[in-house]
């Protein structure tokens, strides 16, 4: 029979949890803000491009540079969708623990 975990283990996982937790909400903020510029660097091309005559060398830059912003937005977007995924993985595991946790500190005879 195995013994169990110590809620001073516990504890001890559950600190590197949330700080790995932290580093994917920072992870996830950096992401926010990268899909923003993006954005506004959308919005510029457009505007460009409306303000462009319809055909020739600047117009063709505008659109081609336009197209490869909506790439990377739609690149940033879908790493944005994976690292939630990851937060709210995250999330359960700690959740998990700190059930552990407290069944640890009962059986250790320990007030909460």
């Amino acid at each position: 029979m195995t013994q169990p975990i110590s809620s001073q283990d516990l504890l001890t996982r559950r600190l590197r949890l949330v700080a790995g937790l932290s580093a994917l909400n920072e992870q996830a903020l950096k992401l926010t803000q990268v899909i923003a510029g993006v954005d506004m660097e959308v919005l510029r091309l457009e505007l460009a491009l409306k303000q462009a005559p319809a055909e020739g060398e600047l117009a063709r830059e505008l659109r081609c540079d336009l197209q490869a912003m909506r790439e990377s937005a739609d690149v940033t977007a879908g790493r944005q969708r994976e690292c939630a995924g990851r937060i709210e993985t995250a999330e359960q595991e700690i959740e998990e623990l700190d059930r552990l946790l407290r069944q640890a500190v009962e059986r250790e005879g320990r007030a909460p």
